[in-house]
């Protein structure tokens, strides 16, 4: 549903088709009441989710090395 509302398209850099994920914008482990909410997901390619998507895990972990 994530991709059809966003067009398929990555909201961050624009690009369209290719290898998509639908992120969560709040992490579902830390709110699991979102985890299936439309408003909660967005669009991102690859390369996009790589650098905001797992960010936010990383600096919240301090278990896992940032880089």
């Amino acid at each position: 549903a994530v991709f059809t509302r966003d067009n398929y398209t990555c909201i961050w850099c624009g690009i369209r088709g290719g290898e998509l994920v639908a992120d969560h914008i709040k992490p579902f482990c830390d709110f699991p009441q979102l985890r299936l909410e439309l408003k909660n997901g967005r669009t991102l390619c690859k390369k996009c989710d790589k650098q905001l998507g797992w960010n936010l895990f990383r600096e919240r972990n301090p278990k896992i090395a940032i880089g």
